[in-house]
C-alpha cells in the first residue's frame, strides 16, 4: 500500500481518514467512528505502523458494517487479519 486515502468508499458510504496528535481511547494508535464514518490514526508513527493500524481500523469497520459484533470487539482478530492483509498488500508489489 503506497498511501493512506483521505476518504474512501465502502458498502456505499463514505468514510474520512483524519490524523490527530491525541486519539479518543487511551493509549490507542487509531480508532474507527461508526457515528461519524471516520477513521482516526494519530500522527507521527513510522509508515509501517501507519499503515498496519489504517489496515486495523478497515477491518473493525468491515465487520461491523458486516453485523459481526463478537469479530469487531475481538482485538487480537482484528489485529491479526490487519496484519495478514498489510503482509499480502506488502508481498505484491
Amino acid at each position: 500500500m503506497e498511501k493512506i486515502p483521505k476518504k474512501f468508499n465502502l458498502f456505499g458510504e463514505t468514510y474520512n481518514v483524519k490524523y490527530l496528535v491525541k486519539i479518543d481511547k487511551e493509549n490507542s494508535v487509531g480508532e474507527y467512528d461508526p457515528v461519524k464514518n471516520t477513521i482516526k490514526i494519530k500522527k507521527g508513527l513510522l509508515p509501517e505502523q501507519e499503515v498496519q493500524t489504517f489496515l486495523h481500523e478497515i477491518v473493525h469497520c468491515i465487520l461491523d458494517n458486516l453485523g459481526y459484533k463478537n469479530l469487531h470487539e475481538d482485538e487480537v482478530f482484528v489485529d491479526t487479519f490487519a496484519k495478514a492483509l498489510h503482509q499480502v498488500l506488502k508481498t505484491m508489489k
